[in-house]
């Protein structure tokens, strides 16, 4: 439910062996959920369809209040991409393409935790109650708690940005198709697992960053 593929300027992963790896790892679903693009969405699920592994339209957006960046949120079955912006213009986007909002990492104060979810945390779907990119167990620990206290459903994700993380973490649920997800995730019934990944693997996205290390060279 939160993997980067190469079309994120810090993954270096390919769609396609994005897709190989969930199928290999025992997962039956993934969601594609690059920066703020949708440009890997056209192979992930051309390579979903030949290896039978469901793929889930799904970008993490950058979201601001007042021009001032608060945070980021994961927007699933949606179909269109989505551009960064205002909270509530990014929401009302992923709602009429009949979509759901989740908030990401929310607590994670290393990556961008959602630094007003108090004040739009009626306006979320669910909460990503266990990221395996996580630096400290707490960060996982309080978006649990808050997703409890305030009667949300959880997910949870490897927020792979190479092959090495994909399957880290995971979300399960007692669906029979991939569309009863969302329906699943907001009458809170879903599973969030998993184990946090090595924080050395992290350099690699840096790396990818400043330019060090081609993405079509790094399959892990």
């Amino acid at each position: 439910m939160h993997a980067h593929t190469f079309y994120s300027p810090d993954a270096i992963v390919s769609p396609e062996e994005h897709v190989k790896t969930i199928k290999k790892r025992g997962l039956d679903a993934t969601a594609v959920t690059d920066h703020d693009t949708a440009g890997g969405w056209k192979r992930a699920i051309a390579a979903g369809r030949k290896e039978g592994i469901a793929v889930i339209r799904a970008e993490e957006i950058h979201v601001h209040h007042d021009g001032r960046k608060i945070g980021e949120v994961l927007a699933y079955f949606i179909n269109e991409e989505i551009k960064p912006g205002e909270f509530l213009e990014v929401r009302d986007a992923v709602k009429q393409q009949g979509g759901i909002v989740v908030a990401a990492h929310p607590f994670d104060t290393f990556r961008n935790s959602f630094r007003m979810l108090e004040e739009y945390k009626k306006h979320m779907d669910g909460i990503e109650a266990f990221n395996a990119r996580v630096l400290l167990n707490s960060f996982n620990t309080k978006a649990r708690h808050f997703a409890q206290a305030n009667g949300f459903g959880i997910t949870g994700g490897s927020d792979s940005h190479c092959k090495y993380e994909i399957a880290h973490a995971h979300t399960e649920a007692d669906i029979t198709d991939i569309n009863e997800l969302p329906k699943a995730i907001k009458n809170r019934k879903t599973r969030a697992l998993g184990h946090k990944t090595n924080p050395f693997i992290h350099t690699l996205s840096s790396l990818t960053k400043i330019g060090l290390l081609r993405p079509e060279a790094a399959y892990l």
